[in-house]
């Protein structure tokens, strides 16, 4: 079968061509909702009191390494890629 073939019998089955979301599985969901709860109210108010701004860096965003691939998927669900997050 050609892959032009194997894209439309794909179509006909409800996929479509998406690019997928890359998401580290080692995440531990406990201590990011306890951060989100207790941690950063905290510091919230801290800068508050101080009278200063919040900013927030990703890192982990700059890289070099870029995730070109698409991946099929039903229609309207973004795929999930999950990875060690290292490089």
């Amino acid at each position: 079968m050609s892959v032009a073939g194997v894209g439309r019998v794909l179509r006909q089955l409800g996929m479509s061509p998406q690019r997928p979301l890359y998401k580290a599985y080692q995440q531990n969901p406990e201590l990011v909702e306890r951060w989100k709860s207790e941690e950063y109210p905290k510091t919230v108010k801290e800068a508050k009191d101080a009278d200063a701004i919040i900013y927030f860096a990703d890192e982990a965003a700059i890289g070099t390494h870029y995730h070109a691939g698409t991946t099929w998927a039903p229609v309207g669900q973004t795929p999930t890629v999950k990875h060690t997050g290292a490089k």
